[in-house]
């Protein structure tokens, strides 16, 4: 009986400490991203990641020199995503791209992405700013669930149309 208290104990000490490592694993912001090294990255996408705890989009970004560098840019989760209308499949392999965010901390070719923009000029909040980037205030979305895009979508071609009267 004594042994069986000691192992509920000792359990019951274990589980809190195994709930810790999980919840530490999620970074913020300012633990990897630095807010003063913001960046733009064009080029085409060449892999995508749609893992937990972000997806990563990876980026061939042509430098000054003619050289080309694969950049890893770091999205919000893939729920946010999903929840915002993008999946895995919205930004195929090869699509041409433009990516500002934050440089990591350690200078490797790693970035918080905060908006990826296309060639028809459609502009998609990446997710990620919900970590601790700072807001620029320049995506009236950020930070909202794709219905509310949808409707400041529609308020925009609203406004468009008048401003055309």
């Amino acid at each position: 009986m004594k042994n069986l208290k000691r192992a509920c104990v000792a359990a019951l000490c274990a589980v809190p400490l195994l709930v810790g490592v999980k919840a530490s694993a999620h970074h913020a912001f300012g633990a990897e991203f630095d807010p003063n090294r913001p960046l733009v990255l064009r080029g085409p996408v060449v892999r995508i990641e749609w893992t937990n705890p972000h997806a990563w989009f990876h980026i061939e970004h042509t430098n000054d020199d003619g050289t080309t560098t694969v950049w890893m840019v770091e999205a919000g989760t893939p729920n946010t995503l999903l929840r915002r209308g993008i999946h895995r499949n919205s930004v195929p392999i090869g699509t041409e791209v433009v990516v500002d965010g934050y440089q990591s901390k350690d200078l490797s070719m790693r970035a918080n992405g905060r908006n990826m923009t296309f060639a028809n000029g459609q502009t998609m909040f990446m997710g990620s700013s919900g970590t601790g980037a700072p807001r620029d205030g320049a995506d009236p979305t950020e930070g909202s669930t794709a219905e509310e895009q949808k409707k400041l979508e529609a308020a925009k071609e609203t406004d468009s149309a008048k401003e055309k009267e």
